[in-house]
């Protein structure tokens, strides 16, 4: 690294001679001298004497010898916290100033169209972190990562992993370099911000050679920040549609589908649904530990003599919370006694329950316009604290009451559903309907029928219980299945129905964002 430096140095300063000794005409023509200025501020107040230091943005701070710098200018800011610097050269630079663990960092370009750079807000701020992976050579042990034109170095684990403290605020690009051939891995840009981390996720490596019928991605994109923090083993889901995966290319049944990990190991799985119909595709992963899921995967296809991989139990020895939290959601609950339903975070608090009728039928206490006067306290432990009573009258043909909330803001394919549970008591008959309510598209709607009890039960209906299509309203699970936005009960023949805990299992929350 220290003799690419010295070569790096001697580009700009060769074209400056260059340019000088070919200008036989320099005696008869006005030189315009570069200059920049730039007032630093503290607290609001002009920072005096703070250090300075300026390096071609294009620098990359040596492994070998850290101290031994050859900045290009440096020096303190005056005692108005100015800076000025006249005579500058040409070319791109960063200016890094620096007092304790605050910092700022900012860039200018000066040329021949471009003499002068002029900045009087600049502000000191708490310097912040950088974290990321790097993607190794095969051949490399670890790898260097610097921050372009400030004089921060820092070597990356095995893995890949780094993290640079104390990184100056303002944009940055951050390079990424082997550490045996010394070749350039790759970089990226980011924004550093005072007391804060910013993870620049997989500095990737071009020259990674990629089978054509193969997808790299992070393991990171398939956690979502309602599944921290992470509990080992765990179950990550990843879904394919025909906008992440050539479905043509593969087996009709993902026969040849196979998961590799960084070290290119099998990753265990199972297909949790495979139909080209829609072309949607769900894989649950199982991942036995946190560096698992440090450095790249890679998903393979296309292999014609592959034969299909055994499911593995990827759910085997986790806890049942912890299922319950990855392959279910609950829909209502009625616990917080407001009109919203029991989605969690981040779509709580966004989606109404209501309770509407239909055609000539009542509901009494004006549920219609207030839907929690129907909240009533539990008679039973196991529902909580809350259930939701609704009163209602629906006797004749065609009437009937709706008890419904939206659970996404646009049609979601809820193809691998296991079943809906709702819990349900009172008189009548009543339908659980998962439907499509879009602006300007079809209501596709698909139900389950059944008659209430005057005892609390649990009814359980997966998809092949729900009905088959009527060519008038109903248009059945396979047409519904990926257009779903709503979850819906109906209730008519009756007076009372009590209802609490309805929740969807086969799926969780991402399903639904």
């Amino acid at each position: 690294m220290k003799n690419f430096n010295k070569l790096l140095y001697l580009v700009p300063f060769g074209l400056l001679v260059a340019c000088t000794a070919n200008n036989d005409t320099a005696g008869n023509t006005t030189e315009i001298e570069n200059a920049i200025a730039i007032r630093l501020f503290e607290d609001g107040s002009p920072a005096a004497n703070v250090r300075y230091q300026v390096l071609p943005s294009w620098y990359v701070a040596d492994t070998t010898e850290t101290g031994a710098v050859n900045y290009t200018y440096e020096g303190k800011t005056d005692t108005n916290g100015w800076v000025h610097i006249d005579g500058h050269q040409n070319g791109s630079y960063t200016i890094n100033f620096t007092k304790g663990d605050s910092s700022i960092v900012l860039q200018y370009t000066l040329n021949n169209l471009n003499h002068e750079y002029t900045l009087d807000s600049a502000s000191l701020e708490a310097a912040g972190t950088v974290k990321g992976l790097v993607d190794l050579p095969d051949s490399a042990n670890y790898a260097w990562v610097a921050v372009q034109g400030v004089n921060t170095i820092v070597k990356t684990d095995s893995l890949g992993q780094f993290v640079i403290q104390k990184a100056p605020c303002g944009n940055v690009t951050v390079s990424a370099w082997d550490s045996d051939e010394l070749s350039a891995i790759g970089e990226t840009s980011a924004s550093v911000t005072s007391n804060d981390t910013i993870d620049l996720g997989l500095i990737e490596n071009p020259n990674k050679v990629i089978p054509e019928n193969a997808i790299r991605f992070m393991p990171s994109d398939l956690i979502s920040d309602w599944m921290r923090p992470l509990s080992f083993p765990t179950v990550l889901v990843l879904r394919l549609t025909e906008e992440n995966f050539d479905f043509s290319k593969a087996e009709k049944d993902g026969s040849d589908i196979r998961l590799y990990d960084g070290s290119n190991n099998l990753i265990p799985f199972e297909i949790d649904g495979w139909d080209t119909t829609i072309n949607s595709a769900t894989l649950n992963i199982r991942v036995e530990s946190a560096a698992d899921t440090v450095r790249p995967w890679m998903l393979m296809w296309g292999d014609k003599k592959a034969k299909k991989i055994e499911d593995v139990k990827v759910w085997e020895g986790l806890s049942d919370s912890l299922v319950k939290a990855l392959n279910s959601v609950e829909i209502l609950n009625f616990e917080s006694g407001t009109k919203y339903n029991a989605l969690p975070a981040p779509l709580n608090n966004k989606f109404d329950w209501y309770v509407q009728p239909h055609d000539s039928a009542t509901v009494k206490n004006d549920l219609n316009k207030d839907p929690t006067k129907g909240i009533e306290k539990a008679d039973s432990s196991i529902f909580g604290k809350n259930v939701l009573h609704v009163q209602y009258s629906a006797d004749k043909l065609g009437r009937y009451v709706v008890i419904g909330t939206r659970i996404a803001e646009h049609a979601h394919d809820l193809s691998r559903l296991d079943s809906v549970e709702v819990w349900i008591k009172g008189s009548g008959d009543f339908e659980v309907v998962l439907e499509t309510i879009v602006e300007s598209d079809t209501n596709y709607k698909t139900s389950y029928k059944e008659s209430v009890n005057k005892e609390w039960t649990r009814v359980v209906a997966k998809p092949e219980d729900f009905g088959a299509p009527d060519n008038k309203s109903y248009h059945g699970w396979e047409v519904t299945r990926n257009k779903i936005t709503r979850f819906t009960i109906f209730v008519y023949n009756g007076t009372d129905v009590w209802i609490d805990n309805v929740r969807m299992y086969g799926i969780n929350l991402d399903d639904l964002l």
